[in-house]
């Protein structure tokens, strides 16, 4: 006999839970009353069906250890306009759910939307440590609230890698330049940077055209390992000794089809008589101003074909016929020497990219082989009139 009381009970129970499921009550039937209702039923009730005062407080005397129970009797205070008890209420519900991160959601969206900035500010980042599900609501209150990025940052935003990284995408999905630039010079103090984030926020202010500023970050980030990158040398890596780090002020080596690279005292291209090719795979941007410019580079070639050879262009990305210059193709065999063109960059042109090209050959056989050895490259601005390379 006892055997079918368990089942039954059970089963009695069940069918209780769903009828409550699919028939929530009012707040104030006695089945909610004394207990009968699920706890989110009871205090969402509160605020949805607009329960009597008594009603509420009835609700947590039945309960008065339960924090959520605490929002929701705050919230019904808030629709009331008992905004200073409501207060008193979220309070409450702190003390008793001090780690609990829904609850303490709930009483920063009273706080950011009640005047009570310090307070949700304090609650932000107590949220950001604890998880990250509320990241993006987190993130939109503090914009809204309109404190200033450097005071949210280490206050409302974590000194952590991970709040930090997360409200780096968001600033870059939704914030400004400035506001990346100085979220970046907080992590830095904060030794939260790595050269994966200088990559992406040096990409990201140049997606946004904030190319200078873009650099300077980049070479700031660099430290001692930039030795005259932009003072005066305007190409990082110019001899071509580091592994591509990705940033667009490095050098992206991408083998076209049919060529070889490989780094070694400079970069050695393979060309294997495959095809006839136009883009190289070697570029590097970097961003300029008005005047007067000139590009070297030290080579060697050896057996290069084809009546079309290989030349250094630079030109201006944003609009080709703004700047668009060449050094002479390189064909045959050149011993070690160098190679340049002095060029003007006009007021509009803000950046330049430096790329190996060559031209595709309308010949019979237009597919270029041989080796093309690059040492060292330069760009430097206001170069000296009798300075020969």
């Amino acid at each position: 006999m006892l055997r079918l009381v368990f089942p039954l009970l059970s089963l009695v129970i069940a069918g209780f839970s769903i009828a409550m499921d699919l028939f929530p009550r009012r707040p104030d039937s006695r089945i909610c009353i004394y207990g009968g209702c699920r706890i989110d039923q009871r205090d969402e009730s509160l605020v949805r069906e607009g329960a009597t005062p008594a009603v509420a407080a009835a609700l947590l005397i039945e309960d008065p250890a339960d924090p959520t129970m605490w929002c929701g009797y705050g919230e019904f205070l808030t629709t009331t306009g008992q905004s200073q008890k409501a207060g008193a209420a979220f309070a409450r519900a702190l003390v008793l759910g001090p780690n609990l991160s829904p609850v303490l959601m709930r009483v920063a969206n009273f706080d950011f939307t009640h005047g009570r900035q310090e307070e949700g500010l304090r609650l932000a980042a107590r949220i950001l440590t604890e998880t990250e599900a509320f990241d993006e609501i987190v993130f939109s209150y503090l914009r809204t609230s309109g404190v200033a990025v450097p005071r949210l940052l280490g206050a409302a935003i974590p000194a952590t890698p991970r709040a930090a990284r997360s409200w780096l995408e968001w600033q870059r999905r939704v914030g400004t330049d400035e506001g990346i630039r100085e979220t970046w010079a907080w992590m830095r103090r904060n030794q939260l940077a790595d050269e994966r984030t200088a990559v992406e926020i040096a990409t990201i202010l140049w997606q946004h055209q904030a190319y200078r500023a873009a650099q300077e970050l980049w070479a700031d980030w660099l430290g001692v390992r930039k030795g005259d990158y932009l003072d005066p040398q305007l190409l990082f890596n110019a001899r071509m000794a580091e592994a591509p780090s990705g940033a667009p002020f490095d050098w992206t080596l991408s083998p076209a089809a049919g060529v070889e690279f490989t780094q070694r005292d400079g970069l050695d291209l393979r060309f294997l008589g495959q095809e006839n090719i136009n883009a190289v795979g070697v570029r590097q941007l970097t961003a300029v101003e008005a005047g007067r410019y000139r590009f070297a580079a030290e080579i060697s070639a050896q057996n290069l074909t084809t009546d079309q050879g290989v030349t250094f262009q630079i030109v201006d990305p944003e609009n080709p016929a703004r700047l668009t210059v060449e050094t002479k193709p390189l064909l045959g065999n050149v011993s070690r020497s160098w190679i340049s063109i002095e060029f003007r960059v006009p007021e509009s042109t803000r950046v330049l990219a430096v790329e190996l090209v060559r031209h595709p050959s309308l010949k019979f056989d237009n597919k270029i082989s041989g080796v093309l050895h690059v040492f060292q490259v330069s760009l430097l601005r206001n170069p000296e009139p009798q300075r020969v390379h």
